[in-house]
C-alpha cells in the first residue's frame, strides 16, 4: 500500500500541463483520517458532505422508487425518510432495493418461473417496514462524530 501511495504521488506531482490548460483533480475517500500529511498538502480543499437530510432522504427515495409501481403516498415518504435517519445515499438505495423485492417474495417458485411484470403487486409502506428491519443506517454516532472532528481540524474553513 505504501509504494502505492508513493507512486501516486509521485505520478501527482510529475503532471504536465500547458499554461492553458486547466486540470482539475477530485478525490473522495470514506477514511479522511487515514490520510497523510503528504496527501493532505496536494488536496488544499477538503470538503465534508454530511448525510442527507430528511427532505433529501425523501427526494432520493422517490427518485429510486420513480420507475417502480408502488403505492406509496406523499406522508408514506415522509414517514420512511423520519425513519431513516442517519442513512446514507448508499443505505437507502440498499432498503429501496430491499422493499422492491417485498412483492417478488410473496410469489410461489412456479409463478417466477412465468414472472408476468404485471401480475406484480406494486411497492407498499409495509414493504419498507420489513425491510428497515433488515437494512439498517452503515455510519455509527460516533463513526459521524470522527468525521465532525477531522472536518473541523482539516477542512473547508470558508463556509
Amino acid at each position: 500500500m505504501r509504494r502505492l501511495k508513493t507512486e501516486f504521488l509521485i505520478q501527482f506531482d510529475g503532471v504536465q500541463t500547458n499554461s492553458d490548460d486547466r486540470i482539475l483533480v477530485l478525490a473522495a475517500t470514506n477514511r479522511p483520517f487515514e490520510l497523510d500529511d503528504a496527501a493532505l498538502r496536494r488536496f488544499p480543499r477538503r470538503i465534508y458532505i454530511k448525510l442527507p437530510d430528511s427532505r433529501t432522504r425523501r427526494h432520493l427515495l422517490q427518485h429510486l422508487l420513480s420507475k417502480q409501481e408502488h403505492r406509496l403516498t406523499r406522508e408514506d415518504f415522509d414517514w420512511i425518510a423520519h425513519e431513516t435517519h442517519n442513512y446514507s445515499g448508499s443505505d437507502l438505495t440498499a432498503l429501496a432495493k430491499d422493499a422492491a423485492m417485498g412483492p417478488v417474495r410473496e410469489l410461489r417458485m412456479d409463478e417466477l418461473k412465468q414472472l408476468s411484470v404485471s401480475r406484480i403487486r406494486p411497492i407498499s409502506r409495509q414493504d419498507f417496514v420489513q425491510a428497515l428491519r433488515k437494512i439498517r443506517a452503515s455510519v455509527s454516532s460516533s463513526s459521524l462524530q470522527e468525521y465532525i472532528d477531522w472536518s473541523r481540524r482539516f477542512g473547508d474553513c470558508s463556509s
